[in-house]
């Protein structure tokens, strides 16, 4: 009976010392498994270390050959100190703030890396950490920036943040030109940012000391047919694109509105104004029309009758129409004096201008 007892005891001694060694494999292999997955993989290092994120590494590399200027906001990650990451604006001085250490860090005229690299530097100086990992990268531009105005899609101030961007580039980030863009872009420089390539395009150009202001003939600059006046543009810079001069046809017609020239030597007709109008309506008075005419160097506008009825029915010949005419057709049965004409027709035209209404290409279908 003893001997069966001892026997039984021996068996559950060396089941508990099988369970017992199987648990102890097992939490090993475990661990050097979480031991491995803990570990970062490498990946792009900045100045200090690894990046920290694939949003910062994304970004880094965007802004990778960009100066840091006042007013730029940057995104700056700190390993083994948390509570010192976060965003940061660079002061009007051109320095970053980070709390915890004495003394600012310059920040205006260096590169996400070469900033990453001073902060490392202070960290390590203000004996906070041996080793920093620092990653920094810019999250908006807010210092160098073009300021696009006129007739563009989306006229606003816009970052420059790459080395070298030119006029033609730069008209590209505000969505391109409008319909009614003029063939002339002004370019005004700051006398700070003024180099040699403003004073040199054009005939009579000044030097920069005398002159900020360039005027660039665009269809030349986009046919390529003259590369000197795709000038670089300059933070503080401010491209206005002018508007074509324009006709407008409005009253009794299909489609009323005003009509860019772009070729305003080639000029446009009475005909050819109504044809872009879509022509007249049933009640149209065409034997009333006016074209109103701003008079020379501030004189009263003119009023001019012209007869679209004989027009039409080749009684009389064409006339050519001036940049700015207004062409306005009556309705039927209207009964006002040309001076009433003449005021409803310059009413019609400035809705046409300010609403966009019906705004197009003259000679563009």
């Amino acid at each position: 009976m003893a001997l069966l007892e001892d026997s039984a005891n021996l068996k559950r001694l060396l089941l508990c010392s099988i369970i017992s060694f199987s648990l102890t494999m097992a939490a090993e292999c475990l661990g050097q498994d979480t031991q491995g997955k803990s570990q970062t993989p490498p990946g792009p290092a900045g100045a200090s270390g690894q990046s920290s994120s694939a949003a910062s590494q994304a970004a880094g590399s965007l802004y990778a050959d960009y100066t840091i200027g006042p007013g730029d906001i940057l995104g700056i990650t700190i390993g083994d100190m948390p509570d010192m990451s976060g965003k940061y604006r660079v002061t009007d001085k051109g320095y970053v703030v980070l709390p915890m250490l004495p003394t600012p860090v310059k920040a205006e005229g260096l590169t996400a890396l070469g900033l990453s690299k001073s902060i490392g530097e202070a960290l390590r100086a203000a004996e906070l950490l041996r080793e920093p990992v620092v990653n920094v990268y810019v999250e908006e531009v807010r210092s160098r920036t073009v300021l696009v105005l006129g007739a563009v899609q989306k006229p606003s101030a816009y970052p420059l943040d790459k080395p070298h961007v030119t006029v033609l580039e730069a008209l590209s980030m505000a969505g391109g030109l409008l319909p009614q863009a003029g063939n002339t872009v002004t370019v005004v420089r700051k006398k700070a940012h003024q180099q040699a390539d403003l004073s040199n395009v054009g005939a009579g150009q000044k030097t920069p000391s005398e002159d900020r202001t360039l005027t660039i003939d665009l269809a030349k600059a986009t046919a390529g047919k003259d590369r000197t006046l795709n000038v670089e543009v300059h933070p503080g810079d401010m491209l206005t694109v002018s508007t074509a001069p324009a006709v407008y046809v409005v009253g009794a017609v299909n489609k009323p509105g005003g009509f860019a020239l772009l070729d305003p030597a080639a000029g446009v007709t009475v005909l050819q104004a109504l044809a872009m109008a879509e022509g007249l309506t049933r009640i149209a008075a065409g034997d009333r029309t006016v074209i109103v005419r701003q008079g020379p160097d501030g004189q009263p506008r003119q009023e001019i009758p012209f007869n679209v009825a004989k027009l039409m029915d080749g009684k009389i010949g064409d006339t050519q129409l001036e940049p700015n005419d207004i062409l306005f057709i009556p309705e039927s049965g209207t009964k006002k004096s040309l001076g009433r004409f003449a005021a409803v027709a310059v009413s019609g035209a400035q809705g046409a201008a300010f609403y966009g209404l019906g705004y197009r290409v003259a000679g563009i279908r």
